[in-house]
């Protein structure tokens, strides 16, 4: 199951923030094409501030992986991924966690990589996007 949690100024001028949980990517598709982007670029050029979209398999508290998408344009954002494989001792040692930083993508390309998550586990993300691999 993947929770997907967004936020975004509404018409009224009104912050909403909205969750739920899923474990079709379909419906992760359909928040990422109704998403407003055009509105919510202009409201963060007005107000400074903004909503974005993120993406969770498992528990911010344990083993997840964990996408955020923060537009920035009509039709682009900044994507990140973050993944903790493994918690470690002290939340240090043996700890497999890293962060990747796709920089500004298209809806599209956020979709794609969005989808990971619907289809393989944190461990096997992890040993996909971790670097330095032998």
């Amino acid at each position: 199951m993947v929770q997907i949690i967004y936020s975004h100024y509404n018409d009224d001028r009104e912050f909403v923030h909205r969750r739920l949980t899923t474990d079709r990517f379909e419906k992760a598709s359909d928040i990422i094409d109704q998403y407003p982007y055009q509105h919510e670029a202009d409201m963060f050029e007005e107000l400074g501030s903004g909503g974005g979209l993120e993406f969770l398999l498992g528990d911010l508290k344990g083993q997840h992986a964990h996408y955020h998408f923060i537009p920035v344009e009509a039709d682009k954002g900044i994507l990140d991924l973050s993944i903790v494989a493994k918690k470690g001792v002290f939340n240090l040692l043996g700890r497999k966690a890293l962060i990747r930083h796709f920089y500004l993508v298209t809806p599209d390309t956020a979709r794609t990589q969005i989808q990971e998550l619907f289809e393989h586990s944190v461990e096997f993300l992890y040993e996909k996007h971790r670097p330095f691999k032998s």
